[in-house]
């Protein structure tokens, strides 16, 4: 089940170049976090945005577009994408 707490800001994406409207998934071995780029009226260069908090205990499978990897860091790594899509392991 997907969590609806927010992150701390630090726990946000490092990139700032990213694409409008992209994603990053930040993935361990407990949870993956995922975030999107979007710009704004206000905010033209855009911000990340907090999506989803998604438990590694549901076995989520992933669905990526123009996917880059970033070297692990800390206990996990980096997703950028320009789309996402997730599925439960339903059996």
């Amino acid at each position: 089940m997907s969590g609806e707490a927010q992150p701390p800001e630090a726990a946000q994406p490092p990139r700032d170049d990213a694409l409008p409207e992209s994603y990053a998934l930040r993935v361990t071995d407990g949870e993956v976090r995922v975030w999107q780029y979007n710009p704004t009226i206000a905010d033209p260069e855009g911000e990340w945005q907090y999506v989803e908090i998604i438990a590694q205990e549901n076995a989520p499978r992933f669905t990526l577009d123009y996917a880059t990897l970033d070297a692990p860091d800390g206990d996990g790594y980096w997703l950028y994408s320009k789309s996402y899509d997730c599925a439960m392991d339903c059996e």
